[in-house]
């Protein structure tokens, strides 16, 4: 077994041979809890601009990209700007990944999350470690609202959505999957517990994939497969076995995987947004201006 295939599953599903590993980091859970704790913000800062944080409180994927695009999608008549990190791109400070007219940054100056949104969406795309940088960046470019990926513990004035994802490992970092304990739930506007997901899988010859707990993708698909760790970059070694398949594989992947030679087919992941979820952000819009 993968070493990394071995640490996502203690995170998400535990059998009986993580016990000792996880028994092992619970002291070190403990003191990541109280960091958390303290740092966590009690006070908000207002930058002069609505901003719709989207977060989750589990490591890895929970749905924040595809709920970022259908946030995007339904307001396709506003100037959208996403900020977010950009994590694991070869690049450092603030960048505009996509303005409001097109793409000026390859996926390795991006990252592979902001290129799937700059690709898929209207919205202009800034990476930056300093997300008031980049919600300021926002601002000179003519948004007319923020989407802060990944902002729950962000100290600004915002709409707090989080994705709430059940795990069988209920203990925060490293012992266990939660980035945040359950109870930090109170700090969210809005707690998302149910996605409705509509996904579509296209034929092929076989799955690819390097995201999160990528076993997830088995519920649609049940011929062979390959997966690789999170955010991984592919190489050509990798793949040119495949080179005369039909491979699926996410709009993540997708981003890294189209300078190959490939016949690539993407799985379409479409989230719906409940109504009452759309009258919290229309109400937080409207009281904003």
């Amino acid at each position: 077994m993968k070493i990394y295939n071995f640490f996502e599953e203690m995170l998400f599903e535990p059998k009986w041979y993580h016990r000792a590993f996880i028994l092992a980091l619970l002291p070190f859970s403990l003191i990541y809890y109280l960091i958390v704790l303290i740092k966590f913000p009690r006070n908000y800062k207002d930058l002069g601009i609505p901003i719709i944080s989207i977060g989750n409180i589990i490591v890895g994927g929970s749905g924040k990209t595809p709920l970022t695009k259908a946030v995007i999608n339904r307001y396709e008549d506003k100037k959208i700007a996403v900020v977010m990190r950009g994590y694991k791109r070869k690049s450092k400070g603030l960048v505009v990944v996509k303005d409001f007219e097109k793409i000026l940054v390859d996926v390795d100056i991006s990252g592979d999350e902001a290129m799937e949104t700059a690709l898929f969406t209207k919205a202009a795309v800034i990476v930056s470690e300093d997300r008031k940088k980049g919600i300021i960046k926002a601002k000179e470019l003519g948004a007319d609202f923020v989407i802060l990926d990944d902002g729950f513990d962000k100290p600004f004035k915002k709409l707090n959505i989080v994705i709430d994802k059940k795990i069988k490992n209920p203990f925060v970092l490293p012992a266990g999957g939660y980035r945040y304990p359950r109870s930090f739930l109170k700090y969210a506007d809005i707690v998302l517990d149910d996605i409705q997901r509509e996904v579509k899988v296209p034929k092929g010859d076989i799955l690819i994939s390097g995201i999160s707990n990528p076993k997830r993708l088995l519920n649609f698909w049940d011929k062979k497969y390959k997966f690789f760790p999170d955010h991984y970059e592919y190489k050509w070694e990798d793949l040119k076995e495949f080179k005369d398949k039909t491979i699926i594989t996410t709009a993540k992947d997708y981003v890294k995987l189209k300078k190959f030679p490939l016949n690539l087919k993407i799985i379409e992941l479409n989230v719906k947004i409940a109504p009452e979820v759309i009258k919290k952000i229309d109400d937080y819009l409207i009281k904003f201006q």
